[in-house]
């Protein structure tokens, strides 16, 4: 026989396998004559080793296992470990055999094993291959270690990856729905780009369960941090469902938190459409607007919440004639009971009175002059331009003329009355806004504002909302284009939430004042 040594090379990856005998392998013959020519051949040791794991490796761990003298065992470790190592490719090179002389049961060879990860990653281990002698014929003798040094009984190799993508999560912590806000999630979305980060992966030792017993390699994910849009959903779903009432006119409702800034809804119905008209549209505020006017008033000493005003149902002031709805009239009442009615003809007399500058600084206080820079929406809160005339100023007091503001402004304005300053609207955490917040409300004036509010509610053109809690806040009645359409508003707060709803060609007021109502009642 010749003496050279012999050498098996195995190579397999993917679902084929390639085997290479380098040298001659050595098979015992059985000899010749009858009775020897009916025992099956006995294979070679090293070309049973070379089949079990050319087997192993074309994914066959049924005919890998019939080749050990464990099939069962054998057969159940091999399958696990090709069900939770996809994707992994193997190369394993058979060391020298030694010669098998007659009478001999068990052989040895050595083995060099490379498991390749996805991505080229390689796991190189040596191990020995035992084969004995059973029932005359050479098996391999199954032990884990032959798929590793560190496998043990009942345990199996696996390869698992970790996900490193981002996402975009609401202030309760759940990701965002596809269908969520879809106002303005999909600029969100375009500020946020890719959250994709570099994924990770493992090859351990796992338990039957699964379970990592020991790290073999490893990768950890590196993830982007996932982004917090401040949009809360029982808000938003509460205020779609506000909008979505009024049939036949673009209704939208903005909501913010007075005390962080925090946006938490915007929403509109199907007749406005999805272009975000509620961030930046500007409509004329209407009676709304007497909160700034009467802030004026009271910033510039002009008159107190306790002021006696006259409330005639008409009143001719300048060359404009300005009527309360339904020409009601109060007589002479004090500036909080004439802000609770509504009383045109007391504030576009009170704004007559004013300096050109006195609204729009008044309107800066509110927010209504900032020029916030939120991640993720374009926003305006409005124009407020001087009014030089008399005219002018008749008709910005009472929010008409050149007078113009968005939901979103407008949202901040009761917002600032809440709060007692402006806040910093956010609606990504992780992205702050650019933008200072304006100046906070002189003293007094923003409890005087908040109670003139509340009567509003209580005893004024809002009662209707009485029944929803500590509700304050304001209702608008705007005229527009040629003066025979009016868009309805109502803007407030109760609690911790400030918000403006905004019918455009409404009416009246009161579709808005509705269209609060359910929003409140649902939430």
């Amino acid at each position: 026989m010749n003496k050279r040594s012999k050498r098996w090379v195995l190579v397999a990856g993917g679902t084929a396998a390639v085997a290479v005998i380098v040298a001659g392998v050595v098979v015992l013959s059985p000899g010749d004559g009858p009775a020897a020519q009916k025992k099956p051949e006995r294979v070679a040791p090293g070309v049973v080793a070379q089949q079990f794991f050319t087997a192993v490796m074309s994914g066959q761990a049924g005919q890998a296992a019939a080749v050990t003298d464990a099939a069962g065992a054998a057969g159940a470790a091999l399958a696990r470990t090709q069900q939770g190592a996809p994707g992994v490719s193997f190369h394993a090179q058979l060391g020298r055999l030694p010669q098998v002389a007659e009478g001999v049961t068990t052989a040895g060879v050595d083995a060099d094993v490379t498991w390749t990860l996805p991505g080229g990653v390689p796991v190189k281990y040596a191990t020995k291959v035992e084969l004995r002698l059973v029932d005359d014929q050479w098996r391999v003798h199954w032990s884990p270690s032959l798929l590793h040094p560190q496998l043990l009984e009942g345990q199996s190799l696996a390869y698992t990856t970790t996900s490193a993508e981002g996402s975009l999560v609401d202030r309760t912590g759940r990701p965002v729905p596809a269908d969520f806000a879809p106002v303005v999630m999909g600029s969100v979305r375009q500020t946020a780009g890719s959250l994709n980060g570099t994924p990770g992966w493992q090859f351990a030792i796992v338990d039957q369960a699964g379970a990592p017993v020991t790290v073999l390699q490893e990768q950890k994910a590196q993830a982007v941090k996932s982004l917090t849009v401040t949009l809360d959903p029982k808000t938003q779903a509460a205020a779609q469902a506000a909008v979505d009432q009024v049939a036949g006119e673009a209704a939208m409702l903005v909501a913010i938190q007075p005390s962080t800034g925090e946006i938490l809804a915007v929403a509109q119905n199907a007749t406005a459409g999805h272009d975000p008209l509620a961030l930046y549209g500007r409509y004329e505020p209407g009676s709304t607007f007497k909160i700034v006017t009467a802030t004026a008033a009271m910033t510039s000493g002009v008159a107190t919440a306790d002021t006696p005003v006259p409330c005639p149902g008409k009143a001719t002031i300048g060359t404009r004639q300005i009527t309360n709805d339904d020409s009601f009239e109060l007589g002479t009442v004090p500036l909080h009971r004439a802000f609770a009615a509504s009383c045109n003809t007391s504030f576009s007399r009170l704004a007559a009175d004013m300096s050109p500058t006195a609204l729009p600084e008044a309107a800066a206080y509110f927010g209504l002059a900032s020029d916030f820079t939120v991640p993720g929406i374009t926003t305006n809160t409005g124009k407020i331009p001087p009014a030089d005339s008399v005219p002018a100023r008749v008709e910005a007091g009472i929010g008409q003329g050149q007078m113009q503001a968005t939901p979103f402004g407008m949202a901040l304005v009761a917002a600032t009355v809440a709060n007692g300053r402006t806040p910093v609207p956010q609606l990504i955490r992780e992205m702050p806004t650019e933008g200072a917040p304006p100046t906070a409300l002189p003293g007094g004036v923003a409890g005087a504002l908040r109670s003139m509010m509340g009567e509003v509610v209580t005893g004024g053109t809002a009662r209707e909302l009485a029944r929803y809690g500590a509700v304050r806040g304001k209702t608008g009645t705007a005229q527009f284009g040629d003066g025979t359409r009016s868009h309805g508003w109502f803007v407030g707060y109760r609690g911790d939430l400030a918000f403006s709803v905004l019918v455009v060609n409404g009416g009246s007021s009161k579709v808005a004042v509705a269209a609060t109502g359910t929003f409140l009642g649902a939430l």
